[in-house]
């Protein structure tokens, strides 16, 4: 039984009347009555609960070796992505601590399972809901905490954070943000504690939060600039008027030495921080080898303009298109790049119109934040857009180029200060406003709005093919996108589409060396090795590095019987990327086919080092070793390779073939058993079990593994001459 003002709830029903009494009024809301709206809001997202891993969750989890069999140690010594720090094409972005939690959870069930990872998501994004009340109670006191509520309510529905939510490399924004807050509670903490241990001890805990922040995304540094503003604004209520006050030399020594005394607390505090600050720059451009990641223009096309005054106009659009966002959530797509977000370069561009009223926003901010007035209202405006600016820094293109234009998880921490600005303005307006009762409905129902939308976007998450197939309605110049839809497409066998769409990418951005590789590839299943040729020669043409290309020219070139041209792209894509084991295979298949059988092998086994489960590899070398009469070798190569690949019912029919013709029936027997029950489905399995038989005089077994053979493949013509010989023998 709960207690509201006087009067006793006792079931959900009661709850929701008292609410409506409350809102009615426009007055606070009760702590659990807030905090059980902020949690049903929060709920939006959950329909991606069971939904695959879509787009780059594929790169950071599904073939990401940190999550599932590297070391270890390795996930502090590679990217998020994976990949080596020290590479040249490593984006830089250190969050070992996020990908920590995906290793955590692949221990934990022994595999990959999406649905573990969604629900962890969606856990994650209710706690910081929850968790940003508390937040925005301790920064606008207690008088204000139907602001708060409205705000972490917003925050808790709106629909940018789809992406964050229900796509789970967003993981690294739900951590961040959950750290973040947590470390502006602990300094809150730090600061109204009485005794110097606990302060002492609360300063820790949110210097630790910071770096834990940090290291799950990089946004999470930015929470030292929250803390320090918090105090600046909020706790010691200087205005910005007054920093101006004192550069002028407005006060006198006394009393600028009479205000510091005061505040020694703070500015202990402060010294703190802006060591924190330097230390964990210091670790993190450590930990990058002081070197900025390297960028495509494709990735990020107007930080790539000659032009510094068009670059900067187009990053100001940049920022309103991500304003825009938060404001009306209608645009979402998971891909922002490649044609999606034109350059402006003129003045006649009617986006010009966007940036001037970004500017007069800011302008009008700036003239009320260093205004001569000292409420509280300015001084949580002044909040809001610390909020909404402070943590957007490392994605503005300010201090370093990111690769990206827009990434809507990149705004799942600013748009906290959108919602507290938005809700101080509904406050404000409601006060002035006779029936404030219009303001509520109004407000419930945009929540109402939100939460439907992001429940609709969540349910986009849940599979490429929808996620790849909405984007296009938003961004349908962005070639990235149609390429995403046609290698969609193509894993569902939908190679006609997947053509399409790869054609159209290629239209938008003739420079698309991934689309004409698996366009390419596309063609050269289909024999088409002319077509495939031109496409691959052109992508390495374009990207000399590109070693899939490369090889992909290699095997179309070998089936062309271009045999020395065909070698030589395959070293050349051995000399890009040294480990490439399916390059090796490729290799290897090619000297067998000019019959130089020794490097064939060579190629083989260099292809078995590099990936220990390469089952085609070890097939081929067994098959090579029998084919040159060293069974004996071959045999104990294959007995090798089923200690690694124990599940693969090829290599138990290979080492029973190899049994069989050296007349060893009983162990033969063993092992074609052995291949069927792995894989019952072969019918070259009963066949050659029952050429066995037919050699070993069991004419009664040959004949029924001939006919299971049969049943499985009725056009099975080996079965069927074995089958006859046996019956003529049987006559």
């Amino acid at each position: 039984m709960v207690k509201i003002r006087g009067y006793k709830v006792s079931n959900l029903n009661d709850i929701v009347f008292s609410f409506k009494q409350e809102m009615s009024y426009f007055t606070d809301v009760p702590l659990p009555i807030s905090i059980l709206i902020i949690l049903a809001a929060s709920l939006c997202c959950i329909n991606s609960h069971d939904g695959n891993f879509v787009f780059d969750d594929s790169e950071a989890i599904v073939n990401n070796k940190d999550v599932q069999s590297a070391p270890l140690l390795s996930i502090f010594e590679n990217d998020f992505w994976g990949t080596k720090l020290s590479h040249k094409k490593s984006h830089k972005s250190y969050r070992p601590l996020t990908t920590l939690t995906f290793r955590f959870q692949y221990w934990l069930r022994g595999y990959l399972n999406a649905q573990d990872f969604h629900i962890v998501n969606i856990t994650l994004h209710i706690i910081v809901s929850v968790l940003m009340l508390f937040v925005l109670n301790i920064i606008l006191g207690r008088n204000n905490r139907k602001v708060s509520f409205y705000a972490a309510a917003l925050f808790a529905a709106h629909p940018v954070h789809a992406e964050a939510v229900s796509g789970i490399v967003g993981r690294a924004d739900l951590l961040c943000a959950l750290f973040f807050w947590l470390s502006i509670l602990f300094y809150n903490q730090c600061i109204f504690n009485t005794g110097m241990v606990w302060k002492s001890c609360s300063l820790c805990c949110c210097i630790s939060c910071i770096a834990v922040a940090m290291f799950c995304k990089e946004t999470g540094i930015t929470a030292i600039g929250l803390c320090g503003i918090y105090e600046l604004v909020i706790i010691n209520k200087v205005y910005p008027i007054d920093i101006i006050g004192v550069l002028s030399l407005k006060y006198s020594y006394k009393e600028t030495m009479h205000f510091l005394t005061l505040n020694r607390g703070s500015i202990f505090r402060y010294f703190v921080l802006l060591l924190a600050l330097v230390i964990l720059l210091s670790i993190r451009f450590s930990i990058m080898g002081f070197l900025a990641p390297t960028f495509e223009i494709v990735d990020n096309p107007s930080s790539f303009i000659d032009s510094l005054f068009f670059r900067v106009l187009n990053y100001y659009y940049i920022y309103c298109l991500n304003l825009w966002l938060m404001v009306c959530p209608i645009w979402l797509c998971f891909d922002w790049s490649m044609g999606c977000v034109p350059l402006i370069t003129g003045f006649n561009d009617v986006r010009l119109l966007a940036v001037v009223i970004l500017w007069i926003i800011l302008g009008t901010f700036l003239m009320y934040t260093f205004s001569s007035s000292r409420s509280n209202d300015s001084r949580y405006v002044i909040m809001g857009f610390t909020f909404l600016i402070v943590p957007f820094l490392p994605a503005s293109n300010i201090f370093f180029r990111v690769g990206f234009v827009i990434a809507e998880r990149t705004l799942y921490i600013p748009s906290a200060g959108y919602c507290l600005l938005f809700a101080i303005g509904l406050e404000k307006l409601s006060n002035r406003w006779s029936s404030p009762k219009i303001f509520v409905s109004m407000y419930a129902m945009l929540i109402l709005l939100f939460f439907t939308r992001s429940w609709v976007r969540s349910n986009e998450w849940k599979t490429e093919t929808v996620l790849f197939n909405s984007a296009i309605r938003v961004c349908p110049l962005n070639a990235k996108v149609h390429y995403n839809v046609a290698k969609s497409a193509a894993d569902l066998g939908n190679s006609t589409h997947a053509e399409l769409e790869y054609k159209t990418a290629l239209r938008l951005n003739p420079n698309y060396t991934q689309a004409m590789n698996n366009l390419g590839n596309l063609l050269k299943d289909r024999q088409q090795y002319i077509e495939a040729e031109k496409l691959f020669r052109r992508a390495v043409k374009l990207q000399e590095d590109f070693a899939a290309a490369w090889m992909n020219l290699g095997i179309v070139l070998s089936a062309l019987k271009k045999h020395e041209e065909a070698e030589k792209c395959y070293l050349t894509a051995l000399s890009h990327r040294t480990k490439y084991p399916d390059c090796y295979y490729n290799l290897g298949v090619l000297y067998l086919e000019v019959k130089r059988f020794g490097e064939a092998l060579s190629a083989w086994k260099n292809a078995t080092l590099q990936k220990e489960a390469h089952r085609r590899a070890w097939t081929n070398i067994v098959l090579l070793l029998d084919d040159l009469g060293r069974s004996r070798e071959a045999l104990s190569v294959a007995n090798h390779a089923l200690k690694i690949i124990p599940e693969d019912a090829s290599m138990y029919f290979n080492i029973a073939n190899i049994l069989g013709k050296e007349g060893n029936f009983l162990d033969a027997e063993k092992y074609f058993k052995s291949a069927i029950a792995r894989n019952p489905n072969n019918p070259m399995f009963y066949t050659n079990l029952g050429v066995l038989y037919h050699r070993w005089g069991k004419f009664d077994e040959a004949n029924k593994m001939y006919n299971k053979a049969l049943q499985i493949n009725p056009n099975l013509q080996g079965a069927k001459e074995n089958l006859r010989k046996l019956n003529s023998i049987r006559l």
